[in-house]
Parts: structure tokens; C-alpha cells; sequence
């Protein structure tokens, strides 16, 4: 029998190779993970610094673009921005010592001021601001931001112990008063062209994309540009300085002001493509209706389908405030024709005599051979008298029994805009904004207290646009003192009616030359007699006067301030009872209540309260009475020096009182005579304009064309004024 027997023999152990390779690879896995989490870490805070740098620099530039445009400090501006700078970057031990700073001439004619400031940071920042003034192209802002970022990890494999971040932001700002006078978009030849023997003065600066066509009859208070090609070098350069409204003179100039040059060749400027947004708010069907309000016509803003003023159709016409769209384009050519949306007085009071009974000459209503005819006599102006008349038992006192009284009055009427877009809009809710005028020359009678009298204010002629009548009253007579004058109360204007209260509408019969005394006074001192103006008061009610908030008239309060000397400009000193009388300047609304102008182009809505007193109309929205004139495609604008013409813009318009859209390629002419001026600017890019002279600047603000030529043998004028030229687009990031 066989057996097998089972082999118990151990095999020898046989080694593995293999053992302990996982260690090995785990230990090198370690490695790369941990470089690949330092990598991570790293970069993560490489991505983060350079986030937190470029949000830094973004909002910097940005804000040394604000401030400089509302301030106009580059210093100011770079110490602003800097600061948050610091803030956003948690930089708040500061700077390590004073910035380098430098500046440079640059461009291509090495004449556009370059400041250079370098900030260093104990944190391993630094800053580089780089501040180009490219003039009419606006103030260049270049940030650029470094920081040598430590690394945590990476410089455990031998890599470098920091790493270099940055970041970069470049912003652009305009500067509303480096903004050319005269700018033509086109780049022909002799874009700009002045021809035979006119004479055009430009306070401002000159600038086209072209050639420049001239002889020494430009006189240039300014710098003239041009392409290559353009002879501004054969002007006549005139001393100025930044101030609104200075009149150029010849050299030598006086310290602190200054001659311009000619810059030949200079950069392209761009169409700034502004637009008309209000024109769609009044789109109402007008039409021309001669003397509609008796002894003047009133307009209405809206769409004209054809406007052409000419031989029996002239009048005095004011205009309400809004957008007027010329379907069929605008003409006058009327001798007696005369549009305005300016406010005035009855018998306007002379600018150089205050308080006093002489009356402008001309009173503004009256220019260009105005008139009606009839009972009223000549021109348009309003009139009024005073007479004596029985207050029985209401008689007014004076102080030593009797004396005289100075009597002022102003035109007063509210006035709405419909642009809901506009905001704030204090006057798109009906009664609107409230505007009056500069007040009258006085008028003065003598009563008796014995005698129970009473005075009554009589209106023989409207003053064109007014619905109301503030009445002024000086227990001293006119005694020349114009805070004397105190408020006795606000009167319908003969003709119109309201509810107790603003507005009032126009239903007629409206004085021509036969009296209409205004009666029921409301806000001030009630007389107590239906038929009598001024009753029931004595000499010590009407004093102390104070100066009032704008839209106030109650009682003891003064009256706005009054007008101020016509204009010199082109042709100095105008000559004799030729040019209508300027408003106040702008100042007022704010304590301590300069007055000013508070009825036309000088007077905005709303202001801040306080705000700025060089600046006034800053942060308002609207100009309560400012026009636009829109000329859609087709549309043409022709102003013969035989009509006239006298509007302003507003706020609202950003200051454009004659726009046209850049495919309106109409050729337009000015013609300016002693009565016409438009106050804004002119915004038709793709339009050639034909400028005559006359005895006053035709434009006080801004022309933007495509082609200019100023011809015949008159003088004209462009007088820049930034008060009432557009605000430039706000700063913004161009990189």
C-alpha cells in the first residue's frame, strides 16, 4: 500500500521589491500637493491684491476726474484721490515721505502740461499718477499701482521671495471752461472762414478740425487751432481773462491777464454729440397769433409748421418757456418784429439810476421799431400810472402829516416744465415756478393824511409775459435807495384771472392806453377798499425792508435787484440808446440774499441752500424761462437784421438754445442787429452758418458747426460765457 506523505518543508521567504515604494510615492505626493497649495495660496492672493489694486485705482481716477471738474484744482484733485486711494488700499499709515513730483511739456507741439506725482508705501505699494492737460480733449488721469507681493510658499522651492502686482486706470474729464467759443467738425479747407471787411471778436478760444481762413480782422481773445495749413497767425490776439462776460482789449495787457496764440497743427476734436431729450414733451400743433394778448403776442412752446415773419405779420411776441420745433424752419425778416422769452418791467427803470424816475433807453420792449399804435403809442413796453384818489377812512399816514410816496412795480408769472425726466423738477406741477422781473423806474405822488387818500397803481399797457404785478412802496419817495423799497402786495395783470392762486389764465380785454388799476392785493397789506390800490398803511409798516429768499415776497420785503449797464463787447462803448439793458448777474437765492436776476437767464431752479456763492446755479435742474429752438431734418434757421430776436436757453437744455441733429446739413444765417442775441449754445454739427455782424454779440455762448463763415462788412461777435455753454460729460474711465 502506497502512502504519500505531505512535504511540511518551509520555502525560504522570497523578498519583495516592491515594499515600501508607497512611502517613497506618498512622500513625493506631499511635495507636489504642497506646492500645489502654496501655488493655490499664492496665486489666490496675487488675484486678490491685484482685485483690491485695481478697484483702487478705478475709483481714484475716477475721482481725481470729479473733483477736478468741479473744482478745477489739479492739486485738490490729485490730494482727494490719493486719499481714497489709501483708504480703499488700508494704507493708513500714509505715504513714506512727500511724493515725487515732476512736470513735462508733452504732445506734438510740446504744449500740453503733464504732472507726474510717484507715492512709495512702507507696505510695498507705490503709486504713479500721471495728469495730462490735453485741453479741449479733456484732463487725462493715468493710476498706476505696484506692490511687491510676499509669497508664502513658493519661495520654499527656491522661487523668488516676492512677486510684482499692478494695476492701471485712466480717466478722462472735460473742463466746461476750456471749451471753444467757435468749433467747426469739418476738415476742408477754410472750414472756418472770414471774408471782406467783417470784423468778428471772440472772447474764447477759436478751434477747427480744417484749415482756419483769416486776416487780422478776427480778434482773437483766445487761442486760435487749426490743421495744418490754417494762417492763425495773421489774427490780432486781444487780451483776456477767465472772467464771464470781460471785454477784450488790445495789448499790452495788464498783470494777471492773458494774450493767445495760434496752435497750428492741433488734434481732431470729436462731434461732443449732445442731444435735445425735451423736444418730445411738446409736440402740441401751434400757430402764430398776432397781438393774441392785446398789445403783445404770447407764444406757446410746441410744433410750428412754418414760422416766417415778414411785413404785416410783425410784432412783439413773448415766448413761453419750453422746446419749439420749426417743421418748416424759422425766419424773420420783419422790421417791428421782436421774439423774446425775457421778463421786464413796466416802464423800465435806467440802470444807472436806481430807484429814480428815468426810464431806459431803450426800454427792452421797445427795440426794433416795435409798436401797436393806437392809445398805447409806440413800442411794447409796459406802462403805468399813479394817481391820488379818496380812501374814505382808510386814508394812508405819513410821518409829519403828509409827504411824498415812491412807487416800484415788477412783472410776475409762474411757469411750468414738462420734461419728467428732468428731475428734480420744481416746476412740472402746476403753478410752476415763479419769476419776476427787475423792478420799474419809481413813480412818486404826495398825499395828505388829513385827507383820507389812497393810491392807485393803473396799468395803461401790460408789460409782455406778465400775469401779475408786484407793487413796491418807499414811505421816502424815490429817493434813490432801492432797499427802501418795501412789498405792498401781488395784483392780477389787467386781463388775466386765477382761482385765488397761481396760474392765471388770459381771457382779456387787455388796456391799451385806457387805465385798468389793479386791485385786491393778496401776501402783503390788504387795503380794504375793492376799487383802490393802496390803502389803509402808514410810513412806519413799510421799514425796516429786508432782502428775501427768491420765490418769497411778503411783507417788508425788498425788491430783486435791478438791471445793470448794456452790453460792451464788439464794438466798446456801445453806442447811445442803442442796446437794451443786461439782468443782475448770478447771485442769488442764498443767504445773505443777494437778489439778482430772478425772472431770465441769470435765475435756476432748484439751488442748494445754502450753495455755492461764485456758482450759484450748481446742482439746479432748471432755468424756469429758457427756450429751445429744435430744427429737424430740413429745417432751416434765417435771422434777417431787419427782424430780431432775443432768447435764451436753460439748464434743462444743458444750455443749447438752437439745436439741430448732425444730419441736418442746412446752411443757416445769422444776421445780427442791435436787438438780437441768443444766449446758449449752438448745437448743429452737421449745419454751415453764415454770421453777419451787428452793434451787440448776436451768440453769448457757444457755436458748434460744421462750417463757419463770418462775412460782410459788419462787426461781430461770439462771447464765451461757460455759465451758459453745455456741462462736459462726467469723468469716466477710458481704459
Amino acid at each position: 500500500m502506497r502512502f504519500t506523505v505531505l512535504n511540511i518543508r518551509t520555502r525560504p521567504a522570497r523578498r519583495d521589491l516592491q515594499q515600501g515604494q508607497a512611502i517613497i510615492l506618498i512622500a513625493l505626493l506631499i511635495l507636489v500637493l504642497f506646492g500645489m497649495l502654496g501655488l493655490a495660496i499664492d496665486s489666490g492672493r496675487g488675484y486678490v491684491d491685484r482685485r483690491d489694486q485695481q478697484a483702487a485705482v478705478d475709483a481714484a481716477a475716477l475721482s481725481a476726474g470729479d473733483w477736478y471738474e468741479n473744482y478745477t484744482d489739479i492739486n485738490l484733485s490729485i490730494q482727494q484721490s490719493v486719499a481714497l486711494y489709501q483708504r480703499d488700499m488700508r494704507l493708513y499709515n500714509g505715504p513714506a515721505g512727500a511724493p515725487n513730483h515732476t512736470f513735462a511739456l508733452v504732445g506734438p507741439t510740446s504744449s500740453l502740461p503733464q504732472d507726474t506725482w510717484i507715492y512709495s508705501y512702507n507696505e510695498g505699494y507705490t503709486l504713479t499718477i500721471v495728469a495730462t492737460n490735453t485741453q479741449f480733449n479733456g484732463y487725462e488721469f493715468e493710476y498706476t499701482t505696484t506692490h511687491n507681493l510676499p509669497l508664502a510658499f513658493i519661495q520654499i522651492f527656491g522661487g523668488s521671495r516676492t512677486v510684482p502686482i499692478g494695476a492701471t486706470a485712466t480717466s478722462i474729464v472735460g473742463n466746461q471752461r476750456q471749451t471753444p467759443a467757435l468749433l467747426t467738425l469739418s476738415n476742408q479747407s477754410c472750414a472756418t472762414n472770414l471774408t471782406g471787411s467783417a470784423q468778428l471778436t471772440v472772447l474764447g478760444d477759436v478751434y477747427t478740425n480744417g484749415t482756419a481762413c483769416l486776416d487780422s480782422n478776427l480778434h482773437e481773445a483766445g487761442n486760435c487751432y487749426g490743421g495744418a495749413g490754417s494762417n492763425c497767425n495773421v489774427a490780432q490776439y486781444y487780451c483776456y481773462n477767465s472772467t464771464p462776460g470781460f471785454v477784450p482789449y488790445a495789448p499790452p495787457c495788464l498783470p494777471g491777464d492773458t494774450q493767445g496764440t495760434g496752435i497750428v497743427p492741433a488734434p481732431t476734436l470729436p462731434d461732443p454729440g449732445f442731444l435735445a431729450t425735451s423736444a418730445g414733451y411738446y409736440t402740441n400743433n401751434e400757430a402764430y397769433g398776432q397781438w393774441n394778448r392785446g398789445t403783445w403776442t404770447e407764444m406757446r412752446p410746441g410744433e410750428y409748421a412754418n414760422f416766417h415773419l415778414s411785413g404785416g405779420s410783425a410784432s412783439c411776441a413773448f415766448l413761453d418757456p419750453g422746446v419749439y420745433t420749426f417743421l418748416g424752419g424759422y425766419s424773420s425778416d420783419a422790421n417791428g418784429s421782436f421774439l423774446s422769452n425775457e421778463l421786464r418791467p413796466p416802464e423800465e427803470e435806467l440802470w444807472s439810476s436806481p430807484a429814480g424816475t428815468s426810464l431806459a433807453t431803450p426800454e427792452f420792449w421797445n427795440q426794433n421799431g416795435v409798436g401797436v399804435g393806437g392809445g398805447a403809442g409806440a413800442g411794447c413796453a409796459g406802462q403805468f400810472n399813479l394817481t391820488v384818489v379818496p380812501a374814505l377812512g382808510m386814508g394812508i399816514k405819513h410821518q409829519g402829516g403828509g409827504g411824498n410816496w415812491g412807487v416800484e412795480v415788477t412783472s410776475v408769472r409762474w411757469d411750468r416744465f414738462l420734461d419728467p425726466n428732468i428731475t428734480p423738477d420744481p416746476c412740472y406741477n402746476s403753478p410752476g415756478c415763479r419769476r419776476e422781473s427787475a423792478p420799474s423806474a419809481c413813480q412818486q405822488v404826495n398825499t395828505l393824511d388829513g385827507n383820507n387818500s389812497g393810491i392807485d397803481v393803473n396799468v395803461t399797457r401790460n408789460a409782455p409775459g406778465a400775469q401779475y404785478y408786484n407793487v413796491y412802496v418807499n414811505a421816502n419817495g424815490c429817493d434813490g435807495v432801492p432797499n427802501n423799497f418795501s412789498f405792498l402786495g401781488r395784483f392780477l395783470a389787467p386781463g388775466f384771472i386765477d382761482a385765488g392762486s397761481p396760474p392765471a389764465a388770459a381771457i382779456g380785454p387787455f388796456p391799451n392806453g385806457v387805465a385798468s388799476t389793479l386791485i385786491n392785493g393778496v401776501n402783503g397789506w390788504t387795503c380794504g377798499i375793492a376799487t383802490v390800490t393802496i390803502c389803509n398803511i402808514a410810513y412806519n409798516n413799510m421799514s425796516p425792508t429786508v432782502q428775501c429768499y427768491a420765490q418769497t415776497r411778503i411783507k417788508l420785503c425788498q425788491t430783486p435787484d435791478d438791471e445793470t449797464a448794456p452790453q460792451c463787447f464788439s464794438n466798446c462803448p456801445p453806442p447811445a440808446n442803442l442796446l437794451s439793458q443786461e439782468n443782475a448777474p448770478m447771485s442769488l437765492e442764498y443767504p445773505p440774499y443777494t437778489a439778482g436776476d430772478v425772472a431770465n437767464e441769470n435765475y435756476c431752479q432748484p439751488s442748494p441752500n445754502p450753495g455755492n456763492l461764485n456758482a450759484p446755479c450748481i446742482g439746479s435742474q432748471v432755468t424756469p424761462g429758457g427756450v429751445q429752438f429744435y430744427f429737424p431734418n430740413g429745417s432751416c434757421f434765417n435771422q434777417n437784421s431787419n427782424g430780431a430776436t432775443y432768447v435764451y436757453g436753460g439748464v434743462q437744455y444743458n444750455w443749447i438754445v438752437i439745436y439741430a441733429p448732425a444730419t441736418n446739413t442746412c446752411d443757416e444765417s445769422m444776421n445780427g442787429g442791435a436787438s438780437t442775441q441768443f444766449i446758449g449754445t449752438i448745437y448743429t454739427p452737421g449745419a454751415n452758418w453764415t454770421i453777419n455782424g451787428g452793434d451787440r454779440s448776436p451768440l453769448a455762448g457757444q457755436v458748434i458747426c460744421y462750417t463757419a463763415k463770418v462775412a460782410g462788412g459788419g462787426q461781430a461777435g461770439i462771447d464765451f460765457n461757460p455759465n451758459y455753454s453745455p456741462v462736459p460729460p462726467a469723468a469716466r474711465l477710458i481704459n
